[in-house]
């Protein structure tokens, strides 16, 4: 299939604000049927399974390995059901997390450098020409994004409780490879919401 549609992208660590942004990006086109919101890992009846199973405190014995391909087999079942068919349709994706993540947070933070050929090529086979045009990166220090992930009610996953030093790689992954795959924004996310968004808002709106 060919493709026509555009493909943005937010990403960031824990508490940078992806889902509060991602929620204003729905309401802000509320009246856009030719837009599409997803998230990784999910975005399918299949997809949040294995998205449960991941962010699941129980899992926290789960290998590196196997963490890594789950993530890869949901985004596997996310490309074939609802971005590729989107995209070929002319439609536009905005996705809270996809590839970059998996970079920041299986290959830098469980350090696991030795794994990311691994992972390109595997990511080739399983994204091919659908790749995101644009990337936001909503760079917030783990200082601040773990204190506001810790202040908030809902409860946190075994990522959100790793240690200080997992997430000071994951932020490493992020700035080193943002620019790899697209057009890059990057956003200092530890400033206030406001100041975000209106980033974040400019940055989703030069891409459509």
């Amino acid at each position: 299939m060919d493709r026509s549609g555009k493909f943005i992208v937010l990403e960031g660590g824990g508490g940078s604000g992806k889902d509060t942004h991602i929620a204003r990006l729905k309401e802000k086109y509320a009246d856009r049927s030719d837009i599409v919101f997803t998230r990784e890992p999910g975005g399918t009846q299949i997809g949040e399974r294995i998205r449960a199973l991941l962010l699941s405190k129980d899992s926290v014995g789960m290998k590196v390995r196997a963490e890594l391909l789950l993530f890869l087999a949901a985004r596997t079942q996310l490309m074939e059901e609802v971005i590729v068919p989107a995209l070929s349709a002319g439609k536009t994706i905005i996705s809270n997390r996809f590839g970059l993540s998996t970079i920041a947070y299986q290959i830098y933070g469980r350090q696991r450098q030795e794994y990311l050929p691994f992972l390109q090529q595997i990511s080739d086979f399983v994204v091919g020409e659908y790749k995101p045009n644009a990337y936001v990166l909503l760079d917030v220090t783990p200082e601040v994004g773990i204190g506001r992930v810790h202040s908030r009610a809902d409860e946190n996953t075994r990522f959100d409780d790793e240690a200080l030093a997992f997430h000071e790689r994951v932020r490493t992954g992020y700035k080193a490879h943002v620019a790899d795959f697209a057009q890059a924004f990057v956003v200092d996310a530890d400033r206030p919401l406001e100041e975000v968004w209106s980033e974040v808002e400019n940055a989703v709106a030069s891409i459509l």
